[in-house]
């Protein structure tokens, strides 16, 4: 019998073996191994980019078609291109663009998703978190933490268009989705006002908190701020370029952070900002969280793996997880992103190489 013979008949018989253990349930590691544990990390996403004017046109045309009462949440995801039909924009995160229109209000619920709501167009509709108003200006940041009951409305004449980022994906790998108020009688209703609209960044934004225990405390929890507007982060970032020199890698990069906790604004995503100056190209670098951008102000250029994308005021993008990119920004460039850092950090995950 020659070598290749008996080859033949070893393989015939690990076959034959798998075969046998397929009713019982049971599958041969060693089969799989190389794909399961990898030298590095392999994501199912891939760098795409979203134009703003697009994807807003055809937002519209959703609200000619659908009410917002019928869709419950009238959004448009952004879906990765290499996993349609996934609902999500990286393995663990999910965007999506909301419209509400004029006179329009999204009934209150609750769900074990956490979410933010970055403003893209409209100014004075309203997000609604626990009894309290976050009235919404362009670009500002609106969180609504996991299981805090949230609604919408839209008492302006412009219609309203926000940023959904949510941990869905994740939070569906964990089995771990509870919901309450859609469907439901309740699903019609929304919250009674308990405390004036800017409330909780009287109490917690300013580098101030009430003394625990006193009556000023009113909003105990893990997330008494959930409001970040634009025009306090992006006049910080301003004063942290002018008093500092770019990074190479980053440019001037800074953290939305929990006040209770001065970490990441969720347990599942971090927040940040960013000013890359005019003229300047960062070094590359990669990073184990894939990572949700969205350009605030100026333009440029992102290069992410292979890919070179032109960048322009509201263009959304997505940096896939261990993709190596750098930036190059033709006038003062400006970017928000949001990505499950935080979740990798609690787990001892992340990773970052500076190139």
């Amino acid at each position: 019998m020659t070598a290749k013979t008996l080859s033949n008949d070893i393989e015939a018989q690990r076959q034959s073996f798998y075969e046998e253990l397929k009713p019982h349930n049971l599958a041969p590691l060693w089969e799989v191994l190389h794909g399961l544990v990898t030298p590095e990390p392999r994501t199912t996403a891939v760098p795409a980019k979203w134009s703003y004017a697009p994807a807003r046109d055809y937002l519209l045309r959703a609200g000619d078609l659908i009410s917002a009462e019928e869709a419950e949440r009238r959004v448009l995801i952004l879906e990765n291109p290499a996993t349609l039909g996934q609902s999500r924009i990286t393995r663990t995160l999910y965007a999506g663009l909301q419209l509400i229109l004029p006179g329009e209000a999204a009934p209150v619920h609750r769900h074990t998703q956490s979410a933010l709501r970055f403003v893209m167009q409209g100014s004075g509709a309203f997000t609604a978190v626990n009894g309290e108003h976050a009235v919404m200006q362009r670009f500002d940041l609106v969180l609504t933490p996991s299981l805090y009951w949230h609604d919408h409305g839209n008492a302006t004449g412009e219609p309203m268009i926000w940023l959904d980022g949510l941990d869905i994906p994740l939070i569906q790998s964990l089995d771990a989705s509870f919901a309450e108020g859609m469907g439901s009688k309740d699903a019609s209703s929304v919250q009674a006002e308990t405390k004036p609209p800017g409330d909780n960044i009287a109490r917690y934004g300013r580098n101030m908190r009430p003394v625990a225990n006193t009556t000023a405390d009113i909003t105990r929890g893990p997330q008494p701020l959930f409001h970040y507007p634009y025009a306090e982060w992006r006049s910080n970032l301003t004063a942290t370029a002018t008093a500092s020199e770019p990074d190479p890698h980053f440019g001037v990069r800074m953290e939305f952070t929990n006040p209770a906790t001065a970490g990441p604004i969720m347990a599942t995503m971090s927040a940040f900002a960013q000013l890359i100056p005019k003229a300047y190209e960062t070094r590359p670098v990669q990073s184990t969280d894939g990572a949700v951008y969205v350009v605030c102000e100026g333009t440029g250029r992102a290069h992410i793996g292979e890919e070179e994308f032109s960048l322009s005021e509201s263009d959304i993008f997505v940096v896939p997880a261990w993709a190596k990119y750098h930036f190059h920004a033709d006038d003062e460039l400006i970017l928000f992103s949001y990505s499950d850092r935080s979740v990798q950090e609690k787990l001892n995950l992340w990773r970052e190489a500076r190139h």
